[in-house]
């Protein structure tokens, strides 16, 4: 069975479709949940996790499953659920913080390698991207991590980070001619 078909089944409502659904992916989302929240704050409590998770799943099914049908099948369903899951933990992030709940890691610490079985397959390439990020300055790799394997927005990135928001481009603009050089394709 494929992921559009298990999505139809699930939009439609049909008997065991959305626990095939949770059986399918709720380990990934939960793995990109604690992967995101590690990058932001560190070691992260099961309970953050879980209230990540679950703002997932309730964001998944909100307003007649709205999210499950916005998925158009330009990526893997593990890869959108990936990136719902990354947002809801940068907003939980936010909202904890704001309470005074959490606190951010310093940005020596806060790059490190993304969990295993985050992605659900490996790119081509991959390990060399891993290795080339590993070799960047922990400020550039949390930039790049967050901006294009979390799709955090700029404002996200900026609150963050502790940069100005007009700060964000020029740095991942830095951080993406400093990954180019590691893999010898720029200047």
């Amino acid at each position: 069975m494929d992921d559009r078909d298990l999505l139809d089944r699930c939009l439609r409502r049909a008997p065991g479709a959305w626990e095939e659904f949770l059986r399918l992916h709720r380990g990934g989302i939960e793995a990109a949940a604690r992967a995101a929240l590690a990058r932001a704050v560190g070691p992260v409590s099961m309970d953050d996790v879980e209230a990540v998770v679950e703002g997932v799943l309730l964001a998944l099914v909100k307003d007649d499953h709205a999210a499950l049908r916005r998925f158009a099948g330009e990526s893997t369903l593990g890869g959108y659920l990936r990136a719902i899951a990354t947002k809801v933990a940068l907003n939980h992030v936010r909202t904890e913080m704001r309470k005074g709940w959490l606190r951010f890691k310093p940005l020596e610490e806060v790059a490190e390698p993304m969990a295993p079985g985050v992605a659900d397959e490996e790119a081509p390439g991959s390990e060399a991207v891993k290795a080339a990020l590993d070799a960047l300055p922990a400020r550039d790799r949390l930039i790049l991590k967050l901006f294009h394997f979390d799709g955090a927005s700029y404002k996200e990135i900026a609150r963050v980070m502790g940069i100005p928001m007009n700060a964000v481009s020029p740095t991942l603009i830095r951080a993406r001619k400093k990954l180019r050089v590691l893999f010898g394709r720029g200047r």
